[in-house]
Order: structure tokens, then C-alpha cells, then sequence
């Protein structure tokens, strides 16, 4: 965490709240995991940290819920590892298919036609569950060589049903491939089970680090796409290269050593809590912030099922969003997210319950929240707010 503070105004003289960083990625950093990136650096290749990098490995296919091929682990922003995937699934004049509910199918979308790709895409409302149906019926009309979604869809709170998901794409010669770089760690996956031949991810959120570290996760189905010469042009993510030293527990270039050590703490800390908790911990938290929005007179965006990574929620009607998150950065040195979306702006705020956040957390956003409202001159029931979201927290 950082150690920049700020005054409060209606404070005591010379009280200062502490900086939260509570946006929907990237997360706040545990401390251990911080100390763990500062150790002294390591020879990449060497004993010691092929050791590190092998056990991180081991501990991230249950969180993938896979088995066989070991996660690749790259230098990376989380659009870079989608990218990787794209590169290594898509290719020219090859057709794809995208599901788009949000801000980042449109990204797959980019991506792919940036390499030539015939795109399609499945599109559905903003904050609605994708369309399965859609989904369907493109596959029958049309063969794809795979399907691109995002598990969990940041700009609007949304789940993605990946399980049924996987279910329509398994009956096809297509591979299913998922951003779940907001997802991974705080919402289930299964990626064998559920069909998922293609995981990405990033570590700055559900995972506790900090920005930098891309990771994917192949299926055998998906090898024997990646294999064919006819793909996209690839050197840096080609995953030809990655997969004969992931193998062997080795990085495929100069790893991010320090990145490295942080992800081998946090994993740590995610099998103390264990991962089964951790999972119903995000699950806990999120409901309980929504509990205690809804009773500030804010509504849950997502249509469907929402992502427990992150709450997306409107603004009571007549409250400014872009208002209440300068009033709570300035007034309570709180950073809490809007939205990109420009008929939004005005209504949606976005708080991430992902990481390393605490039942304390998730009171001391509401209790911000009501005070920075009365500040804007609203009402605000902040016990009524306090109560049900310490009910759902208690559940």
C-alpha cells in the first residue's frame, strides 16, 4: 500500500486517512507480497528460482482448473496476454468469433482484425449475460476456428456462464478462448471441465500483485490449432516457443524476476486462506457491498449473474457518478472507478471486491460512500446501509 495521505476535510486537526485504492484493477498489494518483489534478484536460470518458478506454476493449474500443459508465465499487461492468445488461435483470413457484452469483446475484436482475421461477433447489451442462443446459431451457420469471451466483464460487473459456454463450443471443431484476467482467483474456473481451452490473465488483480505478468493456459484441443503454420504473425507471444521450457519449469526469455517472486507470495497466501475460501470470500464481499449500495439508493448494473471480483452500480437518480468518486478521491482518499461508457458517465461507479480486500474494507467503502453523499447534499441511510451489509457479511 501507499504511504500518501491526505487531510479530511471536517476532520480533527491533523488527521489524515490513509490512501484506498479500491478500483477494479489494479489492487491493492498485500505488504508480504510487496517485500516479496523487493528480495534480492535471482539468476533466472538459475537453481533457486527454477525451483520458485516450477512450484508457481504447480499451484496455479488448480486455480485454473487444469491439468496437462503447465501455464505459460510472460513479461505482460492483461491485453498482452490477450493479444498472445489472438496471435496464437487467429490468423489471416481465418474466421473467429467474438462474444461481446461490454468494453473488451470489441478489444478481441481489435486485435483480431489487426491480423487479418474474419470477425464475427455475438452481441448483447451492456451488463446482459452474453448471448448463448447467438452463440449457437453461429456456429451452426458458420465453422470458426475459435470463440473469444471474457469471463469476467469489467466495464459492466458481468459473468460469463462459462460452463455452458463450453458446452455449445465443445460440439465444434472451435476452440473457446477466455480474458479472465478480472476473474481469475476471485471467480471460479474450470477450465477442463467447463471446456475452456484458452485462459488468460494478468496478476494486478484477484491475484494480489501488481501490473506486469501475463499468464496462459492451454488445452490439448487447443495445441493442435496453435501448431498450424496458418496462424497469426507471432515471435514475442508465439506459444511454440513457450511450451517446451514451461515444460521443463523454465521461463521462455528473461523472466520478470521480480513480478515472479510477488506471484509466489501471493499464491502462498491464497493456499493459507485456501482457494475454495478465497473464492467464497470475493462471493461474500461483493454481495455484501452491493447489500449495503442498494440501501444508498444505487442499483447492481449487471443484468445476469455478477462477476464477485467487482460491484458495477448506478448511481441514485440525480447523483452525479463523476461527483461522487471526486468527492471520495478528494474529500476521503478513496479511488474508486467510473465507466468509459460516454451515455454512462454520468450514472455508473465501478469498486473492486477482488484481492487482498477485507470484510473491514467493504464497511469502510460504505460508510465513505453515505458520508460523501451527505457532502453532496443527499441522504443517506448510513446504519440501514452498515446493517445490510454487515448482514450479508455475517451470512
Amino acid at each position: 500500500m501507499t504511504d500518501r495521505q491526505t487531510s479530511v476535510e471536517g476532520a480533527p486537526a491533523g488527521v489524515a486517512l490513509p490512501y484506498r485504492l479500491r478500483l477494479p484493477g489494479p489492487t491493492a498489494v498485500p505488504e508480504r507480497v510487496l517485500k516479496a518483489a523487493a528480495r534480492p534478484m535471482l539468476a533466472h536460470r538459475g537453481p533457486e528460482f527454477l525451483a520458485r518458478f516450477k512450484a508457481i506454476q504447480e499451484r496455479l493449474q488448480p486455480i485454473l482448473g487444469r491439468s496437462g500443459i503447465p501455464p505459460f508465465l510472460f513479461a505482460s499487461t492483461g491485453i498482452g496476454a490477450m493479444e498472445s492468445a489472438v496471435v496464437n488461435l487467429a490468423g489471416p483470413g481465418r474466421r473467429v468469433l467474438i462474444t461481446t457484452n461490454g468494453q473488451w469483446g470489441p478489444v478481441f475484436r481489435r486485435l483480431a482484425e489487426a491480423i487479418g482475421a474474419e470477425v464475427d461477433e455475438v452481441v448483447s447489451e451492456r451488463g446482459d449475460p452474453i448471448d448463448l442462443d447467438g452463440v449457437r446459431k453461429a456456429l451452426k451457420d458458420k465453422t470458426y476456428d475459435a470463440v473469444f469471451t471474457v469471463h469476467s466483464e469489467s466495464s459492466t460487473g458481468a459473468l460469463t456462464d462459462l460452463k455452458a459456454l463450453g458446452a455449445i463450443v465443445g460440439e465444434t471443431e472451435a476452440v473457446l478462448a477466455c480474458d479472465s484476467v478480472s476473474g481469475l482467483g476471485g471467480a471460479e474456473m474450470r477450465a477442463d471441465d467447463w471446456g475452456v481451452d484458452v485462459v488468460v490473465s494478468a496478476s494486478q488483480k484477484a491475484l494480489m500483485c501488481p501490473p506486469g505478468l501475463g499468464i496462459a493456459s492451454i488445452s490439448k484441443k487447443a495445441w493442435a490449432l496453435i501448431e498450424r503454420d496458418d496462424r497469426g504473425p507471432r515471435s514475442y507471444f508465439d506459444y511454440r516457443r513457450f511450451r517446451p521450457l514451461a515444460e521443463k519449469g523454465e521461463p521462455t526469455y528473461t523472466a520478470p524476476v521480480a513480478m515472479l517472486n510477488a506471484l509466489d507470495e501471493a499464491l502462498t497466501m491464497i493456499g493459507e486462506e485456501g482457494a475454495t475460501a478465497a473464492l467464497a470470500r470475493h462471493g461474500r464481499l461483493n454481495r455484501a457491498l452491493s447489500a449495503g449500495l442498494e440501501t444508498l439508493g444505487f442499483a447492481v448494473f449487471p443484468t445476469g449473474t455478477p462477476s464477485p471480483t467487482l460491484v458495477v452500480a448506478k448511481t441514485p437518480e440525480g447523483l452525479s457518478a463523476p461527483a461522487l468518486i471526486d468527492r471520495l478521491s478528494e474529500g476521503y482518499n478513496a479511488v474508486v472507478a467510473g465507466t468509459r461508457f460516454e451515455d454512462l458517465k454520468d450514472r455508473l461507479v465501478r469498486i473492486g471486491t477482488m484481492g487482498y480486500v477485507t470484510d473491514g474494507d467493504i464497511l469502510t467503502d460504505i460508510h465513505q460512500i453515505a458520508s460523501a453523499m451527505a457532502d453532496l447534499g443527499r441522504n443517506a441511510d448510513t446504519a440501514g446501509a452498515l446493517a445490510a451489509a454487515s448482514s450479508e457479511l455475517s451470512s
